[in-house]
């Protein structure tokens, strides 16, 4: 079809091809385009603003969004994008309006809006607001799995870790093979110390289903503690996916090479994640008090060697903080140096020499 005679409806879908390949630029190219020919379809504006929002261009998805409402004020999607702008751009207390406003519309029923309210405040770390519409989404769909899923993490965050449990095992109960729900009830029971517990539950996560490293390798860990003669035999699946993850995940998901090299510095040889669990294998990116660094020295050296370097401490430590949680569920604490790197050796990230 020559691009002059799209209307809409192609220049919608064929953007979001290109959006689904990871081509934001093309997309949001397509999206501008459209919008220059059929200024007056809202779907047009509000799909360039979700485009843009990937794009980071937070400033440029508001317009888009804005610019979508004037032509249908009550447009929902419109609505949640419009929030989340808002909210990225630090104007909190409009976007907490906005979001009210989908809820007095009548969309509370919607547990797919609920829910995309619900995951935008708590990737802010909102979790009081996140909790409020999370738990609106499990009322509008009791029996869905996903609510559960992400309400539990988001009662977690909040210390409620017996609420938490609970819901994880609503969303296992409604769809077994819901893996994140079970990874992450299996990481609850393990930091309570019901290691048996949580290898019961870690078993039944097939390894394909399994995308974190770092969950992996405390599957790894708590398999070679069982010493059984079958240990070596369970942990291949694992050390196998490891590798696949290992090719498939781009350099800056690599969040355990990224903090050890950090760590360690350019010169020294890369550690292989693998390694770190082979029998008689050296461990690698030690934090030593030999270095003659304190432990701010530490972070402050490996806030120095990242890909932003102009962060504070405090902003360095929260940032992975955040990427260790959202990978694996365990808490990190961000506001103390010492504290944030016993907690990373602890998850596994990095070792620190005695």
């Amino acid at each position: 079809m020559s691009l002059e005679f799209w209307g809409p409806d192609d220049y919608d879908r064929n953007a979001q091809t290109h959006y689904e390949a990871g081509d934001l630029d093309t997309a949001a190219r397509l999206l501008r385009e459209g919008v220059a020919i059929y200024p007056d379809v809202a779907e047009l504006r509000v799909s360039l603003g979700y485009t843009e929002l990937a794009r980071e261009e937070y400033a440029w998805g508001r317009r888009a969004f804005d610019g979508a409402l004037r032509i249908e004020a009550d447009h929902e999607d419109a609505l949640v994008g419009l929030g989340e702008a808002l909210i990225k751009l630090g104007e909190r207390g409009r976007g907490f309006r906005v979001f009210d406003r989908v809820v007095e519309l009548g969309f509370s029923e919607d547990a797919d809006l609920m829910i995309s309210i619900g995951r935008i405040l708590l990737r802010e770390r909102l979790y009081e607001r996140a909790e409020r519409f999370l738990r609106l989404a499990v009322a509008a769909d009791p029996e869905g799995t996903d609510a559960p899923t992400d309400l539990g993490l988001v009662l977690q965050q909040l210390g409620n870790d017996e609420e938490a449990a609970l819901w994880f095992e609503k969303a296992i109960d409604g769809n077994p093979r819901n893996h994140d729900a079970r990874v992450l009830h299996a990481n609850l029971i393990y930091e309570r110390g019901d290691r048996r517990g949580a290898l019961a539950q870690f078993r039944e996560v097939p390894p394909e289903a399994l995308w974190d490293t770092l969950t992996i390798w405390r599957i790894v860990e708590l398999e070679r503690a069982c010493e059984s003669e079958s240990a070596e035999s369970r942990i291949a699946p694992y050390l196998s996916r490891l590798e696949d993850l290992l090719g498939e995940i781009r350099p800056e998901d690599r969040l355990i090479e990224e903090v050890v090299s950090e760590l360690t510095g350019p010169e020294a040889p890369p550690v292989g994640q693998l390694d770190m669990f082979r029998p008689g294998a050296e461990r690698g990116g030690r934090a030593t008090e030999e270095s003659g660094q304190d432990w701010a020295g530490i972070v402050r050296a490996m806030c120095l060697s990242s890909t932003q370097p102009e962060r504070t401490i405090r902003q360095y430590m929260r940032d992975t903080a955040d990427r260790i949680r959202s990978l694996t569920g365990i808490r990190i604490p961000d506001d103390d140096p010492e504290a944030f790197l016993k907690a990373s050796a602890t998850a596994g990230v990095l070792y620190i020499a005695d």
